[in-house]
């Protein structure tokens, strides 16, 4: 159901998607004054262009004003004045001549919250009335409650802001009690919050946990990060960002569950489908799901002829722990699996 969904949405949505690149006096005019702007430079004929395509316009369609396109392959000089030397490359314009690169997810979604939040104080003061409507209201929200006293933690904070701004948002109110300082990752439904500040990375050791969500999505640029967590990997590949979404909003119970012993993670099939064939997959048949346990070196295949839903998928890791389930042996796609190996 949830790949019929997707792919009715592609076919919807294919008709309409095309993107509407800005000459370079216009991009001019637009991040001149006190005008901001996100500004996406692309290169056509690129895979990651092409697939920031659909996402950009559908977050053009309510943020008119503030996003906006160049084509660097007509406007090669102007790109080159801004540094750009890969594509897609994300430019946030303040309006006060201070342009940042965006770092948030290329998604729709992501895109329309950074216009909005970019253009907010970078820290919201509150009272206690404000304070519930305020930590739902984005996708990643800190409100500090700070005494007084505590000056050292309000220049602490007042940088962290500064910092991670263009991710999260921001708010503040004043406490007689002691301070604690709290972040709401509203995706997957997690607070994180900390009271002993007296340690110098508490504040970005917060941010990076209430950051990191419970399925991430895997690309070259964190392969890594993920490669050595020193857990396994539950791979999901996907062409469609929709079918991606689902899978990460479905399968969110079973992440949280495994979370201490294992990384889920997406993969867009458009840019990095070669990620597929290591992995015992098919090449090209997707959606598809493996498992890899990279200390050693091991390979789990999802069988291609079960769905891939919560319950399935939490009873193959469970068959995978109990040895039911045969590691890849590098010749071809697993279907079925049989003998013992390894524990994850």
């Amino acid at each position: 159901m949830m790949k019929i969904k997707s792919i009715a949405i592609s076919l919807l949505a294919g008709t309409a998607i095309a993107w509407e690149h800005t000459s370079e006096d216009e991009f001019r005019r637009a991040i001149s004054g006190h005008n901001h702007a996100l500004v996406a430079f692309i290169e056509p004929s690129t895979a990651a262009s092409q697939a920031l395509e659909p996402e950009w316009t559908a977050a053009a369609e309510s943020e008119k004003k503030g996003l906006i396109s160049i084509n660097c392959a007509s406007a090669a000089s102007l790109c080159h004045e801004f540094d750009i030397v890969s594509y897609p490359a994300l430019r946030y314009f303040d309006g006060h001549g201070k342009m940042m690169p965006y770092r948030g997810p290329r998604r729709a979604s992501s895109i329309r919250s950074y216009i909005k939040r970019a253009a907010r104080p970078s820290i919201t003061t509150l009272n206690n009335e404000k304070i519930q409507t305020f930590q739902s209201s984005d996708d990643y929200v800190v409100v500090a409650r700070l005494n007084p006293q505590d000056a050292h933690v309000k220049v602490a904070y007042d940088t962290l802001a500064s910092q991670y701004q263009d991710r999260l948002s921001f708010g503040t109110v004043e406490t007689e009690a002691s301070t604690t300082i709290s972040c709401f990752n509203n995706r997957d439904s997690q607070q994180f919050t900390v009271s002993d500040l007296t340690a110098i990375n508490t504040l970005p050791n917060l941010i990076e946990s209430c950051l990191t969500p419970v399925t991430g999505e895997f690309t070259r640029a964190n392969e890594m990060k993920y490669l050595q967590s020193g857990k396994s990997l539950v791979f999901y590949f996907a062409p469609s960002s929709t079918d991606r979404d689902a899978y990460v909003d479905a399968m969110r119970s079973v992440a949280k569950m495994y979370k201490e012993y294992l990384v889920f993670v997406t993969v867009d099939t458009n840019e990095y489908g070669d990620l597929a064939a290591p992995l015992g997959l098919a090449s090209g048949k997707f959606p598809a799901l493996s498992v890899q346990n990279p200390m050693f070196g091991q390979v789990f295949p999802y069988p291609r002829t079960k769905k891939i839903t919560p319950e399935a998928v939490g009873g193959f890791l469970m068959d995978i722990v109990q040895g039911k389930v045969s590691p890849w042996d590098g010749m071809m796609p697993a279907e079925e699996g049989g003998n013992p190996h390894d524990e994850l």
